[in-house]
């Protein structure tokens, strides 16, 4: 059967997230394990492909938050380690888990036991990472419950503890203090394991933010999304990797016609035409994440102003703080407010553009949505791309 051409799709550049991939491995220490983190459908790329390619390279562990994603990796035959972020609550989750040899993290004395009971009572291997909260305060155990947990498993033959970890709270800050803190506290975690006779084989702490300026606490293995996908995490960070963002959301203009000057785009008017334009059309909004923002609370009362005065000047459309498309290689401004389903965008009357031109458009790759068709894209030079189709 014919494929029906799509108005909508994401590019993803398998070269570039190799490239990212040997730029982290570039600053890997010997003997440091890479867990290349493929949470949220690896950060928007497509989980399968993207594990596929990364295992392809040399990578043999991976982490996501979910069981579902966990799953997923499976079912795609990928058979490396594969480690859960978040707890396991209820026992057909501990039962599936198991059944697909994932690693489970214990994250509470209540996860203790129930992996505990229903690995006895499966008669299963069963491997296990310990999440210890050293202030992010999201879950983990504490130092007694840590003790706890590894003595309650040791009497369990089928329970290997291989790892235990912890996540910093603000690695990419400029000030140092409280995520050197959270690494004292972790490490003084680990040392009183010790002092019970508990040594654990992994011990990881560093997400990309604290593996680019925290040298001294890669420990034995890091955890790597961010940078694979091909962006720095927020902050400033001298030892800058070069990394390619391997993405690109793609439209076409479905309609183009041209207005008056004067004319009003939109619900509730508000854009009106300086000047005579074409408008076109594209069949991406709100719905498909354009013009969708995060909004956490502000970090602090500069953050606020920041955020307040980029709104006003996209108020008075200022160019540097207006949402754009690329056509043809060229960019030109999104006018009025975007609608659920589509956007209209302002361009001069000498460009050239036409109807079904292709269109790059600016949606955050973690809020595009999920049942967009993906082409993987593969090639020496990026004018001669061949497409890789993927499981």
């Amino acid at each position: 059967m014919r494929k029906v051409p799509t108005d909508r799709w994401l590019e993803i550049d398998i070269d570039a997230i190799k490239h990212n991939l040997e730029q982290v491995k570039s600053r890997l220490p010997e003997k440091v394990r890479l867990i290349a983190v493929v949470k949220a459908d690896a950060y928007g790329h497509g989980a399968v492909a993207i594990a596929n390619t990364l295992y392809q390279n040399g990578v043999d562990f991976f982490g996501v938050s979910f069981l579902d994603e966990a799953l997923a990796l499976r079912q795609a035959r990928i058979n490396s380690s594969i480690m859960l972020f978040t707890p396991l609550v209820h026992e057909e989750q501990v039962i599936r888990a198991l059944e697909k040899r994932i690693t489970v993290s214990i994250t509470s004395p209540y996860d203790c036991h129930l992996l505990d009971v229903v690995s006895r009572r499966m008669n299963v291997k069963a491997t296990v990472h310990l999440k210890v909260d050293t202030g992010l305060g999201r879950f983990g155990l504490n130092g007694d419950e840590a003790i706890e947990v590894c003595q309650t498993l040791q009497a369990n033959s089928g329970i290997y503890i291989e790892g235990i970890y912890t996540h910093m709270a603000e690695a990419a800050a400029n000030k140092k203090t409280y995520t050197r803190k959270q690494f004292n506290r972790f490490m003084n975690v680990i040392d009183e394991l010790k002092r019970f006779g508990f040594k654990i084989p992994i011990c990881h702490c560093a997400n990309s933010a604290v593996f680019l300026k925290y040298p001294e606490m890669h420990l034995n293995a890091v955890r790597i999304g961010t940078l694979i996908s091909g962006q720095l995490p927020a902050g400033k960070f001298v030892n800058k990797l070069e990394l390619i963002d391997p993405y690109k959301f793609k439209s076409r203009v479905i309609s183009l016609h041209t207005l008056d000057k004067g004319s009003c785009l939109g619900y509730n008017r508000t854009a009106r035409l300086r000047k005579e334009a074409q408008i076109a059309v594209i069949p991406v909004g709100y719905n498909h994440g354009l013009a969708v923002q995060v909004a956490n609370h502000p970090a602090s009362w500069v953050d606020f102003l920041k955020r307040m005065t980029k709104s006003i000047l996209a108020y008075f459309n200022l160019p540097r703080f207006t949402l754009k498309v690329k056509i043809n290689g060229c960019e030109y401004p999104i006018r009025g407010k975007v609608f659920m389903q589509m956007a209209l965008v302002e361009i001069p009357l000498k460009a050239r553009v036409k109807i079904g031109d292709e269109v790059e458009v600016p949606v955050r790759k973690t809020l595009a949505a999920k049942n967009l068709n993906r082409t993987y894209l593969k090639s020496d030079k990026m004018e001669e791309q061949e497409q890789i189709l993927y499981g």
